[in-house]
């Protein structure tokens, strides 16, 4: 093999593992997965993207595991698939959708929850605040008194 043979050839030997490697996966069908393997691929490929964005600060959520919601949504809630609901919490702005509903259900993040009721009554009213702030108490065991 002459050199320059091995010159042509490693560059299509080296595009051809990369091509293999990390664009094919993307692009794999479901086709003869039953709905357990593609909850399984959809999972694993959410908790991969949620790995990187915590890792990179770009996923703040205010729930225990990290919604899906600013996944999908942006640009609309957060930008470019941020998520900065722990921010808007803290700061009595609502957090997404899918947070307000976890959060209601008991699955926010406990160290929050004296912020959870007034963040929501931004988004639902403040004539909620009371009943919000009843919910709250019941699932984060936290006095109404201390909630802001």
């Amino acid at each position: 093999m002459t050199k320059n043979n091995l010159t042509l050839i490693l560059p299509i030997i080296l595009l051809s593992v990369l091509f293999g490697r990390y664009l094919l996966p993307m692009r794999m069908s479901h086709e003869g997965m039953n709905m357990e393997e593609m909850r399984d691929h959809f999972v694993s490929q959410k908790d991969d993207m949620h790995k990187g964005m915590l890792a990179d600060s770009d996923y703040r959520c205010c729930l225990e595991k990290p919604c899906v919601y600013c996944i999908e949504k942006t640009p609309g809630h957060g930008e470019g698939a941020t998520c900065s609901c722990l921010e808007d919490v803290v700061e009595g702005r609502h957090p997404c959708g899918e947070c307000i509903g976890e959060i209601l259900e008991g699955h926010g993040n406990k160290f929050l929850s004296k912020y959870f009721a007034q963040s929501i009554a931004e988004e639902v009213g403040e004539e909620h605040i009371e009943t919000l702030k009843q919910i709250i108490s019941q699932k984060y065991e936290i006095d109404i008194e201390n909630q802001i």
